[in-house]
């Protein structure tokens, strides 16, 4: 969960240091894996 606040910070408060390469890394390589992650948390919350 602190990746995910570290993550937000630099995008929220470093725009124009951030690499679009590596952005668009972690979209297509991340994204997926934490959705699961998220919906197994929520499911445990049901």
């Amino acid at each position: 969960m602190q990746k995910i606040k570290d993550f937000r910070n630099i995008i929220a408060h470093d725009y124009f240091g951030i690499d679009s390469e590596e952005i668009w890394g972690i979209i297509n390589e991340k994204l997926l894996p934490l959705k699961k992650e998220i919906l197994k948390i929520l499911d445990l919350h049901k």
